[in-house]
C-alpha cells in the first residue's frame, strides 16, 4: 500500500520512532515499578492512548459544562497572558479582533453584540456585550482560538513593514507561548 503525502505532512523518514523511554515519559499516570520494567512497548502505548482519551473526554465534559462566568474568567486569564507578551492595549485589540472574526465581522446584525467592534483597545460596553454573547454561544476554547488568530494576525499587520523586526520569530514565540494556554 502506497502512503500518500498530504500538504503539511513530513516524509516518513524524518519521523523519529517512539521508543519505550519516550512512551514512558509521555505517560502521566502512576505506574508501578514492575509495570515500568516488564510492560511491553505495546502495553505502554495502550496506557498512553487510554490516558489521552480520558484527558480529551474530561476536557470535552469540562468545556460543555462551563457557565458563562467561568468562560469569561478563563478568557480574561488568557488575555492576561497576552498582556504579558504584548501590552494591555494590544491584548484588548486582539480580543476585539477575535470576537469580530468569531462573529464573521457582521455589520448589520439584528443582535447588536454580534456586530463588528471598533478595534480601539478600549474594553467598553460593546466589547463586554460581544464577549458575553460569544460566551453564551461558544465554549472558551473556541473563543481563545479566535483570539490567538487575532494576535497572530495583528502581529503580521503591525510588523510587516518593519525591517528591524523579525516577524516570523515574533509569530513563533507568540504562538508557542499562547497555544499551551488554550
Amino acid at each position: 500500500m502506497r502512503k500518500s503525502i498530504y500538504l503539511g505532512m513530513k516524509l516518513e523518514e524524518n519521523k523519529k520512532p517512539l521508543t519505550r523511554e519516550k512512551i514512558l515519559s509521555l505517560i502521566k499516570g502512576e505506574l508501578s515499578s514492575a509495570k515500568i520494567l516488564y510492560a511491553t512497548k505495546e502495553e505502554l502505548l495502550d496506557i498512553l492512548v487510554n490516558e489521552q482519551k480520558e484527558k480529551i473526554s474530561n476536557e470535552f465534559i469540562r468545556l460543555n459544562n462551563q457557565t458563562v462566568n467561568e468562560k469569561i474568567s478563563e478568557i480574561f486569564d488568557f488575555i492576561e497572558v497576552i498582556t504579558n507578551i504584548l501590552d494591555k492595549k494590544q491584548a484588548t485589540i486582539a480580543l476585539q479582533t477575535g470576537l469580530g472574526l468569531l462573529n464573521k465581522n457582521r455589520k448589520n446584525s439584528i443582535i447588536e453584540a454580534k456586530n463588528i467592534l471598533k478595534e480601539d483597545g478600549i474594553y467598553g460596553e460593546k466589547t463586554k456585550a460581544s464577549l458575553y454573547n460569544a460566551c453564551k454561544n461558544y465554549n472558551s476554547r473556541i473563543i481563545k482560538k479566535y483570539i490567538l488568530k487575532a494576535v497572530l494576525n495583528n502581529i503580521i499587520f503591525n510588523t510587516k513593514n518593519e525591517d528591524k523586526i523579525d516577524t516570523k520569530k515574533l509569530l513563533n514565540s507568540a504562538k508557542i507561548a499562547l497555544e499551551g494556554k488554550i
